[in-house]
């Protein structure tokens, strides 16, 4: 298959909701021989924050000398960025070769047991599929969609983590914290350590419960792991880790007070993996370089400095809350001018309520071209009954790229990472 042809085929999968369930998977992998079974694997899962601790966590397992794989969704320049080793994304000859070897499948002899499999489903088992013929020493998965029942969750991990828990997906996941807790709780297995972030009360209530019958060692934030903010500078955040095992002063490489907790929690699964795995822990200076260097497209990511535009993907309350506590403390004396949108499973009134605390801000909603993504009419007509402004975004930043400004401004695009890899692609375009 050349690439048009695996586009098209792949999309002939897609789905607006997720066909829960593992049994697929499972069909699917062992007609395979079962590639997840041969990988060590972290599986990360949680509503925000996964990708920024896996950013953090690959660096540090890199800068030990390790071969790691990352599988992440979804992604924000290309398909193939899903899938990559050590931040190489697959080529993608060997991605079209995977998924004709996958088209047999599901369309030959199996096609009755494997009716249903959706596209994630595919993309995931290729990435277990990949990983285990590339040898990684130890793969990092993150779960796409709560925990139990997603397609990640057919692996025997040797570490697993749960970032935070937030009110999102509510209509396939449950409208409490604690409903929520219990699908993000369904990656923790029999016997596996398990790392946990800053959770809310109510939600750490339900995973320890989990944990504690799977007989899985927990490692809490605040309690077995402390982290404290010592202050924000242009590049990142500064901050002091403390765990037993260790002790020291870091700075990230990713903006945002919240990313010194998902900093802090991927030290915490480093040194975890290294004591189960037998290895000696990475020194300070090696934790502060791989924390430092790190960097991950669409979070809190500045794509331009004259005039200042920052693209983040907060898409669900809880991380629009992270974000506007970000844009009060780092920008605090700028003009704010805030594109936004988002897709239809998604609290679209809660997230503008958030945004509409921020002083001295100008808020305009826009829709993009998805199918995933909240209907036009629907945006224009919150727009007008919140007196916001309502622009295409190309047109929004068109101007906002060549207007002259009279106060210092910050432009910020966000609420959704589908959106953001339309408009990262426009600005880079833009650009060339």
């Amino acid at each position: 298959m050349n690439k048009n042809e695996t586009n098209q085929w792949i999309a002939n999968y897609r789905t607006d909701q997720p066909h829960f369930g593992l049994e697929r998977m499972v069909e699917l992998l062992a007609l395979r021989g079962n590639p997840h079974l041969k990988l060590k694997v972290i599986h990360i899962g949680g509503t925000n924050g996964k990708g920024s601790t896996i950013a953090f966590l690959k660096n540090l397992l890199e800068k030990m000398g390790l071969r790691v794989g990352v599988f992440s969704s979804p992604y924000l320049i290309h398909y193939t960025d899903q899938i990559a080793i050590n931040g190489e994304s697959i080529p993608e000859a060997r991605l079209e070769s995977l998924m004709a070897d996958y088209r047999s499948l599901l369309e030959g002899e199996h096609a009755q047991a494997l009716q249903g499999t959706t596209e994630f489903e595919i993309i995931t088992a290729i990435a277990y599929d990949y990983f285990a013929s590339e040898r990684v020493d130890v793969a990092i998965m993150e779960v796409g969609m709560g925990g139990l029942l997603d397609s990640t969750n057919v692996c025997q991990p040797i570490l697993t983590g749960i970032t935070t828990i937030g009110l999102d997906h509510v209509a396939l996941l449950g409208d409490s914290l604690e409903a929520i807790a219990e699908q993000k709780a369904g990656i923790i297995k029999q016997g596996v350590p398990l790392v946990t972030g800053n959770i809310v009360p109510e939600g750490l209530a339900v995973i320890n419960q989990i944990a504690k019958a799977k007989e899985a060692p927990r490692l809490v934030y605040g309690e077995d792991y402390q982290v404290s903010h010592q202050g924000s500078v242009r590049t990142g955040e500064v901050f002091d880790y403390t765990s037993p095992l260790r002790q020291g002063r870091f700075q990230t490489g990713l903006l945002g007070i919240h990313q010194i907790e998902n900093a802090g929690m991927a030290i915490t699964l480093l040194d975890t993996y290294c004591q189960e795995t037998g290895r000696e822990l990475a020194s300070n200076n090696i934790v502060a370089q791989a924390l430092a260097e790190t960097s991950w497209p669409g979070r809190l990511e500045v794509v331009c400095r004259e005039p200042l535009m920052i693209l983040d993907g907060a898409h669900n309350p809880h991380a629009i809350k992270a974000l506007v506590e970000t844009l009060q403390e780092r920008f605090a004396d700028y003009h704010k001018e805030i594109l936004f949108t988002c897709i239809k499973t998604k609290a679209l009134e809660d997230m503008l309520d958030l945004l509409e605390t921020l002083p001295d801000t100008e808020l305009t909603l826009t829709h993009f071209d998805d199918g995933r993504a909240t209907d036009k009419e629907v945006l224009k007509k919150v727009a007008y009954s919140r007196n916001l402004n309502y622009k295409s975004w190309q047109g929004f930043l068109d101007q906002k790229m060549t207007e002259n400004e009279e106060k210092k401004t910050v432009r910020i695009v966000t609420g959704s990472l589908y959106f953001l890899s339309q408009v990262r692609a426009y600005l880079m375009e833009r650009k060339n």
